[in-house]
């Protein structure tokens, strides 16, 4: 029985654990490379490039994908305000607009500056949070940047995270950043921007809850904003399906990969510090997200008003588990009362201690 209780172990293990590419390469029907990142891709995914064409995943390899074009996108009905607008400060208008930044994975790094890609604690990415706040507060915007630890480094982060993403959205800000990076070549972010060697920026929107068309087109009007005053330096948008990532919480929620952990965490910094310069203008357009704003402040900004894509599928896959080990302890002993009378000699054996020999006794009558 022991034996058999192990196996259910093991299994359980093998269930939960996925082998990911470091990172993914994406081909066109050209068998052209047109996008590559460090996300663990899935058939139905979708990804805009940094000229604004719009593609699907329709096979998923080892390290390599296959998708389709769908289009280019129209960026004209993103772009919030002319160039004009976009160079002004925000300091001057009546409501001062705030800011929350914060670290779902507050470990990640950049190792030709720190030295190691991950550290236990507070990594580089902290930093690069801190670039961009000081940026943002320059365009007279008040920041709050939150440098609590969430590790480990694995999908349960995010769970842990939407605590913090809670708090701070009960300061009322008018968008919440999560700052991570990126795990792939460092050419893939590498580039110069406005005549400045920077590491270029991804944004990520998980396609999971019901709130994604909306963090959608949020994602557009700032690549849109960012197109206009740093042309580049938003390499894509990718659409995950995979997960909510706490978008849920706030209409202005955006997780940003800033550079890779190939890069260097000062061109991440100045990467990250040019992407403020769009900021401005999109908050500015903050009449229709302001009873948004107060409702997930009120109502969504609970660790238990809804359970996130990483928990449902822990979920999944436990009950996965329990009903293969039940099959298969059927199976091993030929028939179900067998398999029963198994389980309850198993349990009177082993749990006999903690229940008493009492409760055991009345069992057995």
């Amino acid at each position: 029985m022991k034996r058999i209780v192990l196996l259910l172990i093991c299994s359980l293990f093998l269930l939960t654990t996925e082998t990911y590419a470091s990172h993914y390469e994406i081909y066109n029907e050209d068998d052209r490379i047109v996008y590559v990142t460090g996300w663990h891709v899935r058939v139905g995914d979708q990804f805009i490039t940094e000229d604004n064409m719009r593609y699907q995943i329709d096979k998923v390899e080892e390290g390599r994908a296959k998708a389709h074009l769908i289009g280019r996108v129209a960026m004209i009905p993103y772009d919030i305000h002319s160039y004009a607008c976009m160079e002004s400060s925000v300091a001057e208008a009546a409501d001062v607009p705030k800011v929350a930044i914060y670290h779902t994975h507050t470990d990640e790094s950049y190792k030709p500056s720190d030295g190691t890609d991950s550290i236990n604690g507070k990594g580089g990415i902290i930093e690069v949070g801190n670039a961009f706040a000081t940026a943002l507060e320059a365009h007279g915007i008040e920041v709050t940047h939150s440098d609590t630890v969430h590790n480990p480094h694995d999908d349960m982060a995010y769970e842990r995270s939407r605590r913090t993403a809670v708090n701070l959205i009960k300061n009322a800000p008018d968008a919440i950043f999560d700052i991570h990076r990126d795990a792939t070549p460092p050419d893939v972010y590498a580039g110069v921007v406005s005549n400045e060697k920077v590491a270029k920026l991804q944004l990520v929107v998980g396609k999971y809850g019901a709130t994604s068309e909306q963090i959608e087109e949020y994602a557009l009007q700032l690549k849109a904003a960012s197109d206009k005053v740093h042309p580049g330096l938003v390499k894509g948008i990718f659409f995950a399906k995979g997960g909510d990532y706490n978008q849920d919480l706030h209409p202005r929620s955006m997780l940003i990969e800033a550079g890779a952990h190939t890069n260097s965490r000062e061109e991440a910094e100045k990467g990250i510090a040019m992407f403020a310069d769009a900021i401005p203008p999109v908050l500015m357009k903050k009449a229709e997200a302001a009873g948004a704003v107060a409702e997930a402040a009120g109502v969504s900004a609970s660790t238990n008003a809804s359970t996130s894509g990483s928990m449902r599928s822990i979920m999944w896959v436990v009950g996965i588990a329990i009903v293969g080990g039940i099959g298969f302890l059927i199976m091993s002993t030929g028939s179900l009362h067998e398999a029963k009378e198994k389980v309850k000699n198993f349990a009177a054996r082993e749990f006999g201690d903690v229940f008493g020999k009492k409760d055991s006794d009345k069992e057995n009558k």
